[in-house]
């Protein structure tokens, strides 16, 4: 008598076995006799071995997905990359994080809906960020997730079907001597120089931060007789990529005149905290740091001198 195997049966007539294993939840044949019963039992291991192996990479799968539960893991892995590390918009990536974090941080990630990212955007609306700054978080929030399933760390699932911005123009708006005067008077010197070279020659701040001593040109002798003061921006300083040339007013000069003492052509003019080589060059993050110690202050360097 053959052994009883789980999953494998026989039926018995007149006198020849015909054996059956149970595969995929139908009974297949598998042939009469001893040759049949090999069959049999072969067909219904190979079966339940293919069983054991699909359950255990699914196990593997959870594990892996378990990985990254909630915003703020996903948010660790992504800013610690190298490859973000290493983008120029790093500083301002981290700047985004924060914020995201201190509203989503503990959501999971499979509960991050567009619902969720339009209730984010009123939330930060309503702690005074711009349209255009809180396009740019809800956008880094989606270059994590995006990457993180990129990389299969995460499934294609659990990132949100659609990650809403909004995409307003926002016209510049020309502010006053006076408002200009109230925000300058209230800044520490360093800062206070910072706005006034953006006040009087509306340059972005990223250029105003890597501007060098080498840049500024003072007491000039132009070829009308003249004597000129500008700063010089290469075709590397822009961003549009167009070298040009900026006007330097009085008041600035004197800023100028005053910072260039002790710099070598290849140091930031606009430094703070410390003293002579430890001073920090300043950064656009530092700079909305901060203006954001300003109540009611526009953005800096996205306004224009009436």
């Amino acid at each position: 008598m053959a052994k009883k195997i789980k999953g494998v049966t026989c039926i018995i007539r007149n006198g020849p076995t015909y054996w059956y294993a149970r595969v995929g939840g139908q009974r297949v044949y598998c042939g009469k006799g001893d040759k049949g019963y090999k069959v049999a039992v072969a067909a219904r291991s190979k079966y339940v071995a293919k069983r054991y192996e699909t359950r255990e990479m699914t196990a593997g799968l959870k594990v892996r997905k378990a990985e990254f539960r909630t915003v703020r893991d996903l948010s660790n892995w992504y800013i610690q990359l190298p490859k973000v590390q290493q983008l120029t918009s790093y500083e301002r990536k981290v700047f985004a994080s924060v914020h995201l974090l201190k509203h989503l941080g503990s959501k999971r990630l499979v509960n991050v809906d567009a619902d969720t990212l339009e209730q984010y955007r009123e939330r930060r609306a309503g702690e005074g960020a711009q349209s255009g700054t809180i396009d740019y978080e809800i956008g880094a929030l989606s270059a994590m997730y995006h990457l993180a399933m990129k990389r299969k760390k995460i499934q294609g699932d659990l990132v949100p079907g659609e990650f809403p911005v909004a995409r307003e123009v926002n016209p510049r708006r020309i502010i006053t001597e006076e408002e200009f005067s109230s925000l300058h008077a209230a800044a520490d010197s360093d800062f206070a120089d910072v706005l006034l070279c953006g006040y009087e020659t509306a340059m972005r701040s990223g250029e105003i931060c890597k501007l060098t001593a080498g840049q500024v040109r003072l007491n000039i002798a132009h070829i009308s007789g003249t004597v000129v003061d500008y700063i010089d921006l290469g075709i590397f300083d822009t961003k549009t990529g167009a070298r040009r040339t900026v006007p330097v007013s009085a008041r600035l000069r004197d800023v100028l005149e005053r910072r260039l003492q002790v710099l070598g052509p290849d140091d930031y003019v606009f430094t703070y905290s410390g003293y002579g080589k430890n001073r920090k060059p300043y950064t656009p993050v530092a700079v909305s740091i901060s203006s954001s110690r300003f109540a009611r202050m526009p953005v800096l360097f996205t306004v224009t001198r009436h």
